[in-house]
């Protein structure tokens, strides 16, 4: 049986028969892939403890007819402070559940991947309220819905400092001239972070001192604009606001 390694993130687990478990993982070469850990659910299973949730690992895999199995890995990042922190555990489940449903299997994607793992890290170590539409907006750009945000989509004329808005439909900032009734308004300080979201590493929003109002707009329009482009409801989003 053919084998081959990957280096990956278990961000889905679900119980097979008594003792297996089937794992989705999204890899930095392969994409997301879904694997079957056998008996990794007994007592002295050894695979057990490399397979946890949100674990970067190195992997063992043998090729299969239908599922790939794991036949060995090592765990190289563990985020543990997940564990002990609710709001952090929750946001890492939506993570999760974004790039579970909204991309396809065995599509590469490294830099989903690396938003993804840049993502946990932030949520192991620090408290942002702007992480969360960070990791939206930029993996909707990645995965074919990059906004415009330098000049109308409409008209493209260059946008004035005020009065502008963005379109879930049209994916991006629309002049107040070409509005026609559709568009969300948006200030002008929201455009400036949205902007610094595409541009820069995620160390950025540690740098970006935002007021909660400013905070809950850049939010309405990132969280809209994901479920305007995916059409599909996310199950732990729900868990995030109770």
């Amino acid at each position: 049986m053919a084998t081959f390694k990957c280096h990956g993130i278990i961000i889905k687990r679900s119980n097979l028969g008594e003792a297996d478990r089937i794992l989705t993982i999204l890899t930095f070469d392969l994409g997301k892939i879904k694997a079957v850990a056998r008996g990794v659910r007994k007592t002295l299973s050894k695979l057990a403890g490399y397979l946890e949730l949100f674990c970067v690992d190195d992997l063992l895999l043998a090729e299969g007819r239908s599922l790939d199995t794991v036949a060995g890995a090592v765990t190289t990042k563990c985020f543990k402070n997940l564990r002990g922190n609710l709001k952090a555990t929750q946001t890492a489940f939506y993570f999760a559940e974004i790039i579970d449903k909204l991309t396809e299997d065995r599509e590469p994607h490294k830099e989903i991947f690396e938003l993804l793992e840049n993502s946990l890290e932030h949520l192991d170590g620090k408290k942002n309220d702007l992480l969360i539409s960070y990791f939206e907006f930029n993996f909707l750009a990645e995965t074919g819905f990059h906004p415009e945000l330098n000049k109308c989509i409409s008209c493209s004329k260059k946008l004035e400092e005020a009065g502008n808005f963005f379109s879930f439909e049209s994916g991006g900032l629309m002049c107040k001239n070409c509005r026609h009734d559709i568009g969300h308004s948006i200030s002008s300080e929201a455009i400036k972070v949205l902007r610094l979201f595409l541009q820069h590493r995620i160390s950025v929003i540690d740098k970006l001192k935002t007021e909660n109002n400013l905070s809950k707009e850049i939010r309405q329009i990132t969280r809209g604009y994901l479920k305007h482009t995916s059409g599909k409801e996310l199950k732990s989003e729900g868990y995030l606001y109770e």
